[in-house]
């Protein structure tokens, strides 16, 4: 690894999502957004829903996820974040994710079961999150 950049894992419940070197990587932090950079402090801590960017050698690029929530852990010039559930930003449709939304309500209206009711709920959140962080960014 080059000096001055941490090493980079984003790891969702299905793959890895990303894995590189890195100058800087921008989490949304439980308590606030924060900065991991090389020789950061140790941290282990939760994330909430909002942005990962990740920006590459010399900032000249720059990687945004939207993610759900997880943890991250940074230590040693390695930063190890695990989420519940990530999207590219440029890989976001609001109007396909407002398409779904709409077919999800029809489906909790028609819905007996209250934990596949609450499921539904959770993912038309989820998709509600989504759209609301591509329109403000």
């Amino acid at each position: 690894m080059s000096a001055g950049l941490i090493k980079t894992k984003i790891i969702s419940p299905d793959q890895e999502i990303y894995s590189g070197n890195s100058e800087m990587v921008v989490l949304p932090g439980e308590e606030g957004d924060f900065a991991a950079m090389f020789e950061h402090a140790p941290l282990i801590t939760y994330l909430r829903a909002g942005k990962i960017e990740v920006f590459e050698l010399d900032n000249s690029d720059k990687i945004v996820y939207f993610v759900s929530g997880g943890f991250v852990k940074v230590e040693d010039n390695i930063c190890m974040i695990m989420v519940d559930y990530i999207k590219k930003f440029s890989d976001i449709d609001v109007k396909s994710n407002e398409e779904k939304i709409s077919q999800l309500l029809n489906q909790v209206d028609e819905e007996k079961d209250d934990s596949l009711k609450s499921s539904l709920l959770n993912s038309i959140d989820l998709l509600k999150s989504e759209n609301s962080f591509a329109l403000e960014h």
